[in-house]
């Protein structure tokens, strides 16, 4: 891993060649954790090679994968400083900045059909920018992450009574937490390159994750799955720094804005599609997936509503916000 120093080189290096009048002017940087060969660094590629494009080369991105420059939560720090002008961060790391924001992360909050409905996805869109906006930041648009499931070594989950007392590795800020506790497990927080390892060896039972985190990180290892549709669809968010980004000429703007937007509109589905097929390709494996339907379902759901009280006594004008929107999208609450 690439130390602090080499960190604060970069850095430095970018925000003397934005103080030259190089990188504000024409340079968008967009640093990332995953990996060059992740899905999503694909995405960033295509969106760097239309904008570029788009402006007839007059913005040039720099994507910077695998925590070249800066982890998520470190570079979304960094918006702002001249230093990056765009992020891609799982959106629960919204949270650290506008508690708010997690209204994202309550379970069942957003589901396919909502997120596939242009008209709530337009209008979450500015809702979610809008508790962001003091930070000077900007959020441009939603991806798929993944709806992610529980994957166990030798635990086989059917129920919701079948994961107290687990220890189970999972991402995610205070909403989800204690949502974890409400089941009686055990957060535990670690780095995905470490949960294989851990779950092998004992130190934690299962983790909750994407079905492209089982099949690539852990495999078979995890021979059972625990999936309940729905209860947290993980979403990225496209960030940006919204002081440099409204100085832009309007028709830069719109090249960005749009080709998010083109970007968007198809990875939806095709991120939906590959979560199926390796779901498909654990099961070939040998692997057991239960599924939470019916009257389990609904306990999933009921709890959930029970468990966002404090949440909602927090901050009820958000989840008043994306109820009203939801129904002004005919989504039906």
């Amino acid at each position: 891993m690439i130390n602090q120093g080499f960190r604060a080189l970069c850095a430095a290096a970018l925000l003397g060649a934005a103080s030259a009048g190089f990188a504000a002017a024409d340079e968008l940087v967009l640093p990332s954790e995953v990996a060059a060969t992740h899905w999503k660094t694909d995405y960033q590629n295509e969106f760097a090679q239309k904008v570029g494009e788009r402006t007839g080369g007059a913005i040039d991105v720099k994507v910077f994968p695998a925590g070249q420059l800066y982890n998520e939560q470190d570079a979304l720090a960094a918006l702002g400083t001249g230093a990056v002008h765009m992020v891609w961060p799982v959106s629960v790391r919204l949270e650290s900045i506008e508690p708010a924001t997690g209204v994202l992360n309550l379970p069942f909050a957003l589901s396919d059909e909502m997120m596939l409905n242009s008209c709530f996805n337009k209008g979450l869109t500015p809702l979610i920018s809008g508790y962001v906006d003091p930070r000077n930041l900007k959020v441009l648009g939603f991806l798929r992450t993944a709806d992610l499931l529980f994957i166990f070594k030798d635990r086989e989950v059917a129920k919701m009574e079948d994961l107290a007392g687990t220890k189970v590795r999972v991402t995610g800020g205070r909403v989800f937490q204690d949502t974890m506790k409400t089941l009686q497990v055990s957060p535990v927080s670690m780095a995905a390159s470490e949960m294989s390892t851990a779950m092998s060896q004992g130190a934690i039972d299962g983790v909750f994750t994407s079905p492209a985190g089982w099949a690539e990180m852990i495999g078979i290892t995890g021979n059972h799955a625990w999936y309940v549709p729905g209860f947290s669809l993980s979403t990225y968010a496209v960030v940006v720094d919204k002081g440099w980004f409204e100085a832009l000429p309007a028709d830069q703007q719109a090249a960005i804005n749009d080709t998010i937007a083109e970007i968007a509109d198809r990875q939806w589905n095709e991120a939906k599609a590959a979560d199926e097929k390796l779901i498909e390709k654990m099961k070939a494996e040998g692997a057991v997936v239960h599924v939470a339907e019916g009257a389990e379902l609904q306990r999933w759901r009921d709890m959930a509503a029970a468990n966002a009280g404090s949440f909602t006594e927090a901050h009820g004008d958000v989840v008043k916000a994306l109820a009203e929107l939801e129904a002004s999208c005919g989504l039906g609450g």
